[in-house]
């Protein structure tokens, strides 16, 4: 029952964010920069009102975070800016709970919720032939498993060079040509009795 309650509460944790379109378009603002709710409200169109709302659960959930105050007019305006979650060592990582780990791995599903949400919305998920999608369950040993963790491990490493390349050619072309694009990737344990891998 404290397992099922548990799952309960993550998948209500992942999918809060998405849950309404206001939550996903105020944070995309506060990704690209720091703004207050009227601001916000003022560039997407919707009353200050809705805004205000589903700014504070961001904060709740602690995808945003306070960084400032401003007195206008006898009122004060708070200013919040998306949290960046750090990169974090393998050894950084051990030394975290397992609750920690598990905070943080549902604020990297979230963001990835809200980039395909986005993307979605906005045509361009699949407007590329190219782009890549799978998922591949899998029954592994731990000799396996080391082996796929080891590979997403040196694949992160690889995406962090093709954009270093890549921003050393747009440095060049002053820019031209640039489009803004996400990875993601994720290998974890799932629970005895999940979908076998299909052949």
């Amino acid at each position: 029952m404290a397992a099922r309650s548990k799952s309960k509460e993550i998948d209500r944790a992942l999918v809060k964010v998405v849950g309404h379109p206001v939550k996903v378009r105020a944070l995309t603002v506060l990704t690209e920069r720091s703004a207050s709710p009227k601001e916000i409200a003022d560039q997407l169109g919707i009353p200050i009102g809705q805004v205000s709302y589903h700014v504070r659960v961001l904060e709740q959930m602690g995808m945003i975070e306070l960084i400032g105050t401003r007195q206008v007019r006898g009122a004060v305006e708070h200013f919040y800016k998306a949290v960046r979650r750090p990169n974090l060592s393998d050894e950084e990582w051990s030394q975290l709970s397992l609750e920690d780990r598990e905070r943080f791995s549902i604020w990297i599903k979230q963001q990835e919720m809200v980039d395909a949400a986005l993307a979605f919305d906005a045509g361009t998920f699949d407007r590329r032939l190219d782009r890549h999608l799978s998922r591949v369950p899998l029954v592994l040993d731990e000799q396996g498993w080391k082996e796929l963790s080891d590979f997403m491990a040196a694949g992160l490493d690889t995406i962090f060079e093709i954009q270093a390349r890549s921003s050393e050619r747009l440095s060049r072309s002053g820019g031209e040509g640039g489009f803004p694009a996400v990875a993601s990737m994720s290998c974890f344990e799932m629970p005895e009795g999940a979908e076998p891998p299909k052949r």
